[in-house]
């Protein structure tokens, strides 16, 4: 956006060159520059291929080229979301089934909506990932023993149920786009509200799973115990 604007800026001076208009008097809209309040227009793609090739007709107001960059380091912001897990538990396996996930986020002005929507999907992924099945095995000897993914258990679509995912649009005063930090909030916030849907459903057991993951095998233990 920091570009764009200094890439606006050069079109409204070659536009005021060209169609002999002060800057302030010049609209960009609809692919053309116009002089406000009457006919007198000319195409943008004419200014930029001015821009690489009739340099010299602006009096050296104008470099060469039709680019820009910029670069911005927000302080960082911070987004807001709400998870909700509903499983269901096998008493007698352990097995824990993902019935429904339902996130609700607030990142402020969302600018791509697919991407967005991406960045919460694959964040709630991993945070069912670290909640029932990726867990690092050591030895005694602090060698690691899931080194491989035929010991080492990542989700795959098989165990990520559909996800509901809502947006609310709080546009946040931190940032130049009004938009807030995303892509960590599926990860952080899927494994306690699925824990927390285990040990309700294991409440009738008395029994409460405090550590990641939740595998079969530590809620059958914990079943066992009690």
């Amino acid at each position: 956006m920091l570009a764009a604007r200094k890439i606006r800026e050069k079109l409204l001076l070659m536009a005021s060159h060209v169609l002999e208009a002060a800057t302030e008097d010049i609209v960009l809209e609809s692919g053309i520059a116009k002089v406000a309040g009457t006919d007198r227009e000319v195409p943008i793609s004419a200014l930029a291929r001015a821009a690489y090739h009739q340099t010299h007709s602006f009096k050296g107001e104008i470099g060469p080229g039709l680019y820009d960059s910029a670069d911005y380091d927000p302080a960082g912001t911070f987004s807001n979301a709400c998870h909700v897990a509903m499983v269901t538990v096998d008493a007698e396996t352990g097995r824990v089934a993902l019935e429904k996930y339902v996130v609700v986020e607030d990142a402020g002005r969302i600018i791509n909506p697919m991407i967005a929507d991406g960045q919460v999907h694959g964040g709630v992924a991993q945070g069912i990932g670290n909640a029932l099945f990726e867990e690092i095995i050591y030895d005694g000897h602090g060698n690691i023993q899931t080194a491989t993914l035929a010991d080492y258990m990542p989700p795959t679509a098989r165990e990520i149920p559909p996800l509901e995912l809502h947006h609310i649009e709080t546009p946040t005063d931190a940032t130049v786009t009004g938009a807030k930090g995303l892509g960590e909030g599926g990860a952080i916030g899927a494994p306690a509200a699925i824990l927390n849907a285990i040990n309700d459903a294991l409440t009738p057991f008395g029994v409460s799973i405090d550590e990641v993951p939740a595998t079969p095998q530590r809620i059958r233990a914990a079943i066992r115990r009690q």
